[in-house]
């Protein structure tokens, strides 16, 4: 039986999964609830061949996943791209990462993971404000996240950063430093995850302590917005989840934004704007529907 990772971002849900190492080597963030139970532990790159050369067999999907959370510590990374490579014969290989790990890798040893046949790297930036970075444990500075992303950009990756929308009361700084590291870093890609607190993480647990709240949806879509208007670089963003999604009691009607910028920045702050002028009447009304509060009563899973 082929051992699969228990996560994959959405755009990989048709991919092949193979799972290359378990858990997270860092596993401290205050708001993930993803690897608490699990040890991590860097598989035996024989067994992972293994996997690979049985769903030769009877998966034929044009991508792979690898997991968990970061594959760029596995000495034997570019080996088992290459192997997978050899008997899948991907339009991509894409993976998980840390930008801390990147940060500490020589641009060379990027490279020669990047032309192994891993093309991809998913990076939880989740934000470029220290004193935020710092509130959700996430073991990274500004500097380090930087330096990490633009190393796996020279190196050739393909990279996509991820940013929590609404995890602090610093809402301006998140939103004007995440900008500043994400024009800093050039990504492909920029994918919005909105902070749903998971029971049992630390963030839930100062939460019931009442020494955390996220914050409220109108003022996390004008932290959304100030975090677009200033991003200048040319990426694409995504916000591919549903914890972005706001619903009032006749269903949804914010599902997130989407688009390339900066060419499309003017047509998705009108729908920041559109979105914050509908949710402010749904608040006033007692009908505003936000990720945690359909968390927190047990009607959606993340």
């Amino acid at each position: 039986m082929i051992e699969v990772p228990p996560y994959r971002p959405p755009s990989e849900a048709n991919s092949t999964l193979i799972r290359v190492t378990r858990g997270c080597p860092w596993n401290r963030c205050a708001f993930c609830g993803m690897y608490k139970t699990e040890k991590f532990q860097i598989r035996n790159t024989e067994d992972v061949k293994k996997d690979i050369l049985a769903a030769s067999k009877f998966m034929h999907s044009n991508t792979v996943f690898f997991g968990d959370s970061d594959n760029l510590v596995h000495p034997d990374i570019a080996e088992i791209s290459e192997f997978a490579v050899e008997k899948l014969n991907p339009e991509r290989i894409t993976s998980y990462g840390r930008l801390k790990t990147a940060s500490s890798m020589s641009t060379k040893a990027l490279r020669g993971i990047r032309n192994s046949g891993l093309t991809r790297l998913h990076f939880g930036l989740e934000s470029g404000d220290d004193k935020t970075l710092e509130m959700i444990k996430k073991g990274i500075t500004f500097r380090e996240a930087v330096e990490g992303g633009k190393k796996a950009k020279r190196a050739g990756f393909e990279v996509s950063l991820y940013i929590l929308s609404g995890i602090t009361e610093r809402w301006e700084e998140h939103a004007l430093n995440s900008a500043m590291a994400v024009n800093a870093i050039e990504p492909d890609f920029v994918r919005l995850r909105t902070i749903t607190v998971i029971p049992s993480t630390i963030l839930w647990h100062r939460m019931k302590k009442g020494a955390y709240a996220p914050l409220d949806p109108v003022t996390r879509l004008k932290e959304v917005k100030l975090f677009v208007e200033n991003i200048e670089c040319e990426t694409t963003l995504y916000s591919d989840h549903v914890s972005n999604y706001l619903w009032n009691r006749r269903g949804i009607f914010y599902t997130g934004i989407s688009g390339k910028l900066p060419k499309e920045k003017e047509k998705m702050v009108d729908e920041l704007d559109r979105a914050i002028r509908l949710a402010a009447d749904f608040e006033r009304k007692g009908e505003l529907i936000d990720s945690n509060m359909l968390a927190s009563s047990g009607r959606i899973l993340l």
